[in-house]
């Protein structure tokens, strides 16, 4: 384990960063960006890689023209979604053509050099999900790219393993680095989905908070009398206050900034914090007049003397 090679295993867990981040973001551009550099250090990681072995980077040149050709691809996407306009999308949709064409062309060389045919039918599975993967990063929407990187990285990562890698009379390795790299994008991925599916659910549980509070707000409305608010059989004011709070605080957490991108979406997020105001607003105007009741009819009450 000499210097480059620590060196490299350093770019590695930056890389492991890099690609762990850019699958939490949802507005693809970012993550395009975040990707791009991730892939360039990934590059990085290679080189050293190469110079700390024997044979240099004869072993390793493949693997740095991947990483490069990821990180040209996914910075020229982030080029090109900068602006909606008919030349960018033509221009996006030639160069996923050519990224296309390169990734099969290459990938057919490759397989067709391998040495045994466990490790073909490896790659070119793998080559299959490449090309999904390619045309997820170019596809509207957050999803295509997460669910083609997610079977893309379970491949990369076999590839990794003594399933594919041979070197010299059929001596097989673990390439660590390398698994640790697709592992972080799987993790992501499933974290990803796993806060979608919990954002999810706080969306139906505020939901059913916010028509337990219009419904008791709607029946202390409907009584005219404030005493009988008072005395009533009503859910008491105090607990009524604690739900308008827990309310309050479910809306803030269920409020995805990633998706105010346009006037309509914030007009829609402000006019739901105007709603909860006006809520809390009507809650507190009840509660005033029930404390002024109660303090009118302890002034009235006679008082005794010891």
């Amino acid at each position: 384990m000499n210097t480059w090679f620590i060196i490299a295993q350093i770019f590695g867990v930056i890389t492991i960063c890099f690609e762990f981040a850019s699958y939490q973001i949802k507005d693809k551009r970012k993550y395009l960006l975040v990707n791009g550099i991730g892939s360039a250090f990934w590059a990085v990681m290679f080189v050293f890689i190469g110079l700390s072995t024997p044979n240099g980077m004869a072993t390793q040149l493949s693997l740095v023209i991947v990483a490069v050709y990821s990180s040209i691809r996914a910075l020229v996407f982030w080029w090109i979604f900068a602006k909606d306009s008919p030349t960018r999308r033509k221009a996006g949709r030639i160069f996923l053509l050519v990224m296309v064409v390169i990734a099969v062309s290459a990938g057919i060389v490759v397989i067709i050099n391998l040495p045994t045919p466990g490790t073909q039918a490896l790659q070119s599975i793998a080559l299959i999900f490449a090309l999904g993967f390619v045309i997820g990063q170019y596809l509207p929407g957050k999803h295509p790219v997460r669910i083609s990187v997610f079977f893309y990285a379970i491949m990369l990562f076999l590839t990794q393993t003594p399933l594919n890698i041979l070197e010299g009379n059929g001596i097989e390795r673990w390439n660590i680095m390398g698994m640790l790299i697709e592992l972080a994008k799987i993790s992501s991925v499933i974290m990803f989905y796993a806060l979608l599916v919990s954002k999810k659910r706080l969306v139906k549980k505020l939901a059913v908070v916010k028509a337990t509070v219009n419904c008791e707000l709607s029946k202390i409305k409907s009584d005219s009398e404030i005493s009988v608010i008072a005395d009533s059989g009503i859910m008491k004011l105090s607990d009524l206050e604690k739900l308008v709070a827990k309310m309050i605080r479910m809306e803030i957490r269920a409020i995805d900034t990633s998706e105010i991108t346009n006037v309509g979406t914030t007009e829609e997020r402000t006019q739901a914090i105007m709603d909860d105001l006006r809520t809390v607003h009507d809650l507190k105007m009840i509660m005033e007049r029930v404390i002024r009741l109660k303090r009118d009819k302890l002034k009235g009450e006679p008082k005794w003397v010891k």
